[in-house]
Formats: structure tokens, sequence, C-alpha cells
């Protein structure tokens, strides 16, 4: 997998300083649908003047194909932000996002430290009216969960980049992944999705001056949870390092930098 730091297609500008999409070339992969779909595509062409057009095949397996300059995978801050910019420049654009609601902006209660948002504003307002914003510039959003990519190697098609959702297959000249940071890998702590955005966090550095002088705890034994628990040592009277095991002081200086904090309490499970 290859990660290019700017978008291509003279998208460049604006877009470099959003720090939460990239933009993917990704190894091709064989379907069987991918290849039917190769050889009996309907082809929609998607004009910014024009809403999309649909196409109806008379074949029961085959998906409308939609066309467009830039496709963007999510709907967060980082994908809205990169649609304005997109389509602002008149270059077709289409956000697919899965739940608008469930992204990390989504779920903040309040917004305390984002320039010249007034502090009252929930995460999704303000998600609203970057929503809005795009949209208002010609961004065409659509609610569709993907279910695959795929780029398109050695051909002299233009639109190569492929996004395919349940109710149509998008083709584009380029492609913007902008997933956002809910993206796990293991499965939750007890109690985590209940207290989501209710004094569940994932970023010290946002949120850590909520709890000043409070107790919190932190979950984990990786680096970023040893730097996140350092962080917190800042402002909380007492951080809980709560680890699924023993950590090797001896063989690690971020174990032996946290635990040497006195306001730090370890409880490995």
């Amino acid at each position: 997998m290859r990660v290019i730091t700017f978008v291509c297609y003279s998208l460049a500008t604006g877009v470099l300083g959003v720090s939460s999409f990239s933009l993917f070339n990704l190894g091709r992969f064989e379907t069987a649908q991918g290849r039917y779909q190769q050889q009996h595509r309907t082809t929609v062409l998607f004009r910014k003047d024009a809403a999309p057009r649909s196409h109806s095949s008379t074949c029961l397996f085959m998906m409308d194909v939609v066309e467009c300059d830039v496709v963007i995978v999510g709907g967060g801050p980082a994908g809205c932000t990169c649609a304005l910019y997109t389509a602002r420049a008149d270059l077709k654009t289409v956000i697919l996002d899965k739940n608008p609601a469930l992204g990390a902006l989504a779920i903040t209660s309040h917004i305390a430290n984002y320039p010249g948002v007034d502090k009252s504003m929930t995460g999704q307002e303000l998600l609203d009216q970057m929503r809005k914003q795009a949209i208002d510039y010609g961004a065409d959003y659509r609610r569709l969960q993907v279910f695959m990519i795929d780029v398109e190697e050695g051909g002299s098609d233009m639109y190569n980049k492929i996004v395919y959702t349940p109710e149509a297959t998008f083709r584009a000249r380029a492609m913007v992944l902008a997933t956002g940071a809910m993206g796990r890998v293991s499965p939750p702590f007890p109690g985590e999705d209940t207290y989501l955005g209710q004094g569940v966090s994932y970023c010290a550095t946002c949120d850590g001056a909520f709890y000043r002088g409070s107790e919190v705890a932190v979950y984990g034994m990786n680096l970023e949870a040893m730097e996140e628990a350092t962080f917190l040592t800042k402002f909380a009277s007492t951080v809980h390092w709560v680890t699924p095991s023993a950590p090797r002081l001896e063989d690690d200086e971020h174990v032996q930098e946290l635990l040497s904090q006195g306001n730090v309490k370890h409880w490995p499970l």
C-alpha cells in the first residue's frame, strides 16, 4: 500500500492542512462481481451542473456506475474539508458517509478547542455546518456503506479509482480515504460503548483539561497509551493505568518514565 501525501489533479491546496486523510493507491482486488461490472457496466456521468443521473439496467446483478473527479470515503471533518476545496474548485465530488452520527466529532458533547467556535456548540452542530458548506459548493453527499475499494492499474481509463457500495459503484480520477479516528481492531473495554462521549475519550490532548483535579483511567499498553497517560499526569489528581498484562519494566524506558510519576497507579489485569 502506497500513501500519497497530496491529492492529485491540483487538489493539494487546502487539502494538505487536513491531517486525518490521505490518498491511497491500493492493490487490485479481484472479484467475480468486479470482473462482471468491468465487462457489463453502465456509466453515469456526474456533472456539477446537474444531479447524478440514474440508469437502470435490465440485468439483475448490474449496479449503477457513477463517474466523478473525486470520491471521498468518509463524511467527517476531514472528508467535508476535502470536499469543500474540491467542489469549490469545480471538481465533481462525491462524499460517501456510512453514518453522520457515529464519528469522533459527532459524539463530542461540546467543542472547546477549535478556533472561532463557541464552546457551547456540540460536535454534531459543527459537523452539520461543515457538511452543509461542502454541499452548498456542489459536493454530492450520499449516506452509503462502502464494502470494497479497488484501483485499476495499467489501463487508459482516467476513472480508475473504484468504490463499491450496495447501491452503486463509483469510479473517480482520485480517491480520498477520510475514515476518521474511530476505527478499532481490539474489542471494546467493558462500558466503553455505553459511556462514549460521556467520559470515555480517545484523545488526552483534546479532553485532558476537562478532567483537571479528577481521577482518570487509561487502558492500554502500547506507546500511544503510555504517552496519553503521561500527558494526563499534568491535569489529573490520579492517573490509573490499566494494562491487559504486566509490562517489563527493565526493557522499556517509556514504562519507567510513566511509573516514575507520583500520581500514577498501575493496575495490570
